[in-house]
Parts: C-alpha cells; structure tokens; sequence
C-alpha cells in the first residue's frame, strides 16, 4: 500500500512538472516606450528589461481596449468586450469562460492580486480564482501608497505568498498593478533617486514634445512631472524584481512562464489639467494617440514573455500581430487545455511565443468601444481602417501600419478597394453586436 502511494505521490509530482508556472504581470496605462527595453530615453527597467533578455520581446502586441475593463476582458476570456450587452466591469463575464476557470480545471492553483475591473464580485471562487486580494482600488485611495517600496509592492508581496504556498505547482496568477494610472505620486524617498534628471525636448518626438509644451504652458515644472513619473515606473520595475528574485529562490526558474505587459497606452490628454495630471508623463514613442482611443499609441503595448528553454532569449519579434484575445487561446495549447476555437475570438500564438514561426492572423482584430454608435477600428494584415460611426462622424482613414505605425497618412483614397473589404467586415461584426447597451459610469474613463 505505501509503495502504491508513494508510486501515485512520484506520478503527480511528475505530472505537475510537465505543466509550466504562469506568472502574469500586468501595469496599468504604462506607455508603450516607458521602458528602458522598448527605448524610452530616461527610464531605469533592468528587472523587466531581464526579462526580454532571457526572453522574447513583442512589437506587434495589441491591447484590445482603450480603458482598462475592454483591455482585461479581452484577456481573461478571448472576447471583445464589445460583444458584452452589458459592461463586464459592471455585469461580469456571464456564462463566458475565462482563462482562470480553465486553468483551474487542469489542476492549477489560481490566484489573482491587484486591480480587478472584471466584474461587480471579486471574492475568492470567482471566475474560478481561488486566491484573491486587491480589489479595484486605485493608487490614490490606498492606504499603503506610502510604502516606501512603491505602490504596488504590497501587491506583489501577496502574490509572492501565494506562489510561496503553491510552489510544488501548477499555479496561475495574475499580478495587476496600478502603476502608472493616475495619480502619480510616489513618495520622496523615490523620488530623489531622479534628482539629477533633466528633460531635453529632443530627445523625444513630436507628439511627446506636444505633450511637454502643454505641461509647461499649464505653469507645471517637466522635469519634477518627468522625475515623478519614472520614480513610479522605477518601483514596478523593483517589484518586478522581487517576484523574479523569488521564483529563483523557489527553483522555479525553468518551469514558470512569466509575461509582462500593460492595459494600453499612456495617457496623452490629461497632462496639462493641473495638480497630479501634471504628472502623467507616460510615453508612447512615436505612435498617434494613447489611452481613450483605438490609435497604435493607445492599443500597441509591451509584450515580453519569458520561458527558460522554450522561449528564445535576447529575441525580438517584430512579425507577429498578438493580442490580448490570444491570451487563453495559447496559454490553453501549451498547458493541454483542449478548447473549441469557434468560442473565443482569439487564436493560438504558441508558435510565436516559441519561436517556431511568426503569428499570421487569421482573424482581424477589431476595436469598438461597447456605446451603440461609436467608431470602429481593424487591423487586417498590413492594414488599419477606422470606420466612423453616426456617434463619432469623421471620414474612413486607413493606413499601412507595416509602414507607417505613426499613422500619419490616411490612404482611403488610393486604397478604395481595401476600405470597401475592411468596412463590409466591421460592418457584419457591428451587426451581430448588442444593439441594447447596460452601462453605469466607468470610473476608469
């Protein structure tokens, strides 16, 4: 008998074995150039940067959301969240599978720490999540903001005791922080580690320019904002840190799957509205737009993934068009989850992930914000089409993103047989949306 047991104890240590760690870690409204790796200026990443060193880093990685409740549905459950008749962040995912349920099922430890906007319980079983703490309570309003770690070291320091207590494996977390949402104000101590930083106009482009002019004309000092925000930036990285440092530790190292990235854009509106927006220096590199809007700078997004000896290290992949719908989809294929593709609007990326071969789409990304009537983006191949609505108005605007990821020159005109394409499949996809729409008020918007 205790041979047996012992036969079945070796059998479901071995079995947990072949199932990676998932360890997802998540900043809020980062810019899609705030970190050091993907070419901000100033800002000091090394702990996430680590990660695209032993890992791979993604250029085409889209958010499928302009606001963070679109962003996170996305990923939790491969849909849009424009497909919901009533907003997730208010309403839940319905009868909708999410990643974490699935992962469950398969025997994994669940766990989910920081931000959640995914519906109106966030109380441990749900959406199958066995461990949860955070809530949607933004940095401002929490009480440990003053830690002198940064913002978010409470969070990770729940999620490190959740890994902690589940090392033997599988576990699935997500690690939601609120770096870099406004507001933005990082104690002093954090601060002072920026006090010889001096902004140069220069050395960023135009659309970060306009956003350093307006901040100066509004009577707020740039380099104070600038310090401010890369002292914010600088904690997550230290963070990120912790958790890597501890997965070391643990041994878990070769077997666990660490992804970073965000929920869109920086925000490229609000600098110059006074008091803390002031410091809300997010930047998006040279992409149009940020976050409130379905431009590449408000959708393109970091995307990192690191997997010692399945990942290729020191990688970039500037081919594949990922998404946030993608997310269960491959997170299914390389754990053993067997899904019906026909109910998830995302697609199996592993071969990209693994460096087998560039992620060629299949299905086109759309982007709609969930009100009846507002416009309506696709990226297809190298193409992007915003499709205005009787909300919004405006003209068609296409662009070849492949060539032109500032979208700065609208080629409707030239194109015409592509826009009447892309419109005919934003428009079938419009007609099978929610024609009834449920929404309080986002306090994200």
């Amino acid at each position: 008998m205790k041979f047996t047991l012992l036969l079945l104890l070796l059998a479901a240590s071995l079995h947990a074995a072949d199932k990676p760690n998932i360890v997802f870690l998540l900043a809020d409204d980062l810019g899609g150039s705030d970190l050091h790796c993907y070419g901000h200026p100033y800002s000091r990443t090394p702990n996430i940067d680590s990660l695209a060193k032993d890992g791979t880093r993604f250029t085409q990685f889209y958010a499928m959301g302009a606001t963070c409740c679109p962003t996170r549905t996305a990923l939790m459950t491969s849909r849009f969240a424009a497909t919901y008749a009533k907003y997730p962040a208010n309403g839940g995912f319905g009868d909708h599978l999410t990643i974490t349920e699935l992962m469950k099922k398969q025997g994994y430890a669940t766990g989910h720490f920081g931000k959640w906007h995914i519906g109106p319980e966030s109380k441990p079983g749900t959406y199958g999540i066995v461990a949860i703490s955070g809530g949607d309570e933004e940095g401002g309003k929490n009480k440990k903001v003053a830690d002198e770690r940064g913002r978010d070291a409470h969070i990770y320091d729940d999620a490190i005791k959740f890994i902690e207590k589940n090392k033997s494996g599988p576990f699935y977390v997500n690690v939601w922080g609120h770096i870099s949402h406004n507001p933005v104000n990082p104690i002093d101590s954090l601060v002072k580690r920026w006090s010889d930083l001096k902004v140069k106009d220069s050395d960023f482009p135009p659309q970060m320019r306009m956003k350093i002019d307006e901040v100066r004309k509004a009577g707020g000092d740039v380099d104070d904002a600038m310090r401010r925000y890369l002292a914010d930036v600088e904690s997550l990285d230290d963070s990120v840190g912790m958790i890597l440092k501890r997965l070391d530790e643990l041994g878990l190292r070769e077997n666990t799957i660490v992804v970073f990235s965000t929920d869109q854009g920086a925000d490229m509106t609000k600098a110059s509205q006074g008091g803390l927006r002031f410091n809300q220096m997010g930047f998006n590199g040279a992409l149009r737009g940020g976050k409130h809007t379905h431009w590449e700078g408000g959708v393109r997004c970091p995307w990192i993934v690191r997997w010692p000896g399945n990942v290729l290290a020191g990688r970039t992949d500037d081919q594949s068009v990922i998404s946030g719908v993608d997310w269960l989809p491959t997170l299914c294929a390389i754990a053993g989850v067997k899904i019906n593709s026909d109910n998830f609007e995302g697609e199996d990326a592993s071969a990209a992930w693994l460096g087998k071969a560039p992620h060629v789409r299949t299905k086109p990304l759309l982007w709609k914000t969930s009100s009846t009537g507002s416009e309506a983006y696709i990226r297809e191949g190298q193409w992007k089409l915003r499709y205005p609505t009787r909300k919004n108005g405006g003209e068609l605007e296409l662009y070849d993103i492949l060539a032109d990821a500032a979208e700065s020159k609208n080629l409707a005109d030239k194109h015409s047989d592509i826009v009447k394409k892309l419109s005919a499949k934003v428009e079938a996809w419009i007609a099978k949306l929610p024609t009834e729409y449920e929404k309080t008020k986002d306090k994200d918007e």
